[in-house]
């Protein structure tokens, strides 16, 4: 396969090697000073803020020495998260041409400390469970969907109104209240369209079908409130599994079930489901949105372990939709990987 050659969208600069005042930053460089205490890991990885987004798909990894201290320099022009790989973590809000110093502390999640913007002290302490689970917090009977769902609603009012605040009284600027407000939507509409997904198969299997209109009018909500022409629609760490969730919305309403479940069990049989969701994908999205989307499937598939049986011809379908994509060096390098762990799977090991 040829190589694309990527575009440098990082560097990493050991601390002792490169101080602060010998370079120049750049008016969209964002430079963020670490350290880890405790217990400190060999390794970690963080999101690249490709086009504003927050996708753990697009990531590097900076491998840590004794002193547990890194530094990271990427681009944006826009605000923008950049997220370390600790499941229910914040992330990190980031502004082009800012220098941020942190302290990362891993303990159940990650916890940012340092010298922090009040901005982000608040963004810290909001809720960041993963948005797929966070609603058993709620209860494991995920039945009672009307009330989980106005709980649901509550909070995330209650931190817009927060954000707002923030925005009135002069302590952040109109495009990081947008950046925020999204973000929160983004979450909020993700954990209520998991209630709906959750509660779809479930009244299916009871054959109670007759709350279905019910369940797909929670959904339906879900993908209404999440607003989905925002700018910042990509920008959240949400952002993938919201969009994936809603992919499924639109086929359900669009698709005989029956139907449905036959055609997935044909493409199941032959190893074509990753190019029949690109096939979906297309039918549904366009723009940015199915960019980014048909670029992140790949990393998806590859955490699934869920490889098609020619992956360089989905590949080839994507890079010729979008042949100038910036995600197209982190979708070669997990096509690399792909590649060799099937020859892996294929050998035996």
């Amino acid at each position: 396969m040829k190589t694309h050659k990527k575009k440098l969208w990082i560097v990493l600069i050991p601390l002792l090697l490169a101080p602060m005042s010998c370079m120049k930053q750049g008016k969209n460089e964002v430079i963020i000073n670490g350290r880890f205490t405790g217990d400190i890991p060999d390794r970690v990885g963080y999101t690249i803020p490709v086009n504003q987004t927050s996708y753990r798909g697009f990531r590097e990894i900076i491998e840590l020495d004794s002193t547990g201290t890194f530094q990271v320099i990427v681009e944006t022009d826009k605000p923008a998260f950049l997220s370390f790989w600790f499941l229910d973590s914040p992330s990190l809000i980031i502004e082009p041409g800012r220098s941020y110093n942190i302290i990362l502390e891993h303990e159940k999640g990650l916890i940012i400390k340092g010298e922090l913007s009040p901005l982000q002290e608040f963004y810290n302490n909001l809720p960041h469970e993963d948005p797929m689970t966070c609603l058993y917090s709620f209860g494991d009977d995920i039945s009672n969907y009307n009330s989980i769902r106005q709980s649901l609603h509550d909070n995330l009012n209650k931190e817009l109104s927060a954000v707002r605040d923030l925005f009135y009284n002069g302590e952040i600027t109109e495009e990081m209240k947008d950046l925020l407000v999204s973000d929160r939507r983004l979450y909020y509409m993700t954990a209520k369209s998991v209630l709906a997904s959750a509660n779809n198969l479930r009244v299916r299997s009871e054959n109670v079908e007759f709350l279905l209109e019910e369940i797909f009018s929670l959904w339906a909500d879900a993908i209404d409130g999440a607003k989905i022409n925002n700018p910042y629609i990509l920008s959240s760490s949400s952002s993938w599994d919201f969009l994936q969730l809603y992919l499924w919305y639109r086929i359900y309403t669009n698709y005989d079930f029956d139907d449905l479940v036959e055609l997935r069990a044909l493409h199941r049989k032959n190893s074509t489901t990753h190019l029949h969701n690109m096939q979906l994908a297309k039918e549904f999205m366009a723009g940015d949105i199915l960019e980014f989307f048909l670029a992140a499937t790949f990393s998806y598939q590859h955490f699934r372990r869920q490889y098609d049986k020619d992956l360089n011809y989905n590949f080839e379908l994507f890079k010729n939709h979008f042949p100038d994509s910036k995600y197209l060096p982190f979708v070669e390098k997990t096509l690399e990987e792909m590649i060799e762990r099937q020859m892996e799977l294929a050998s035996g090991h």
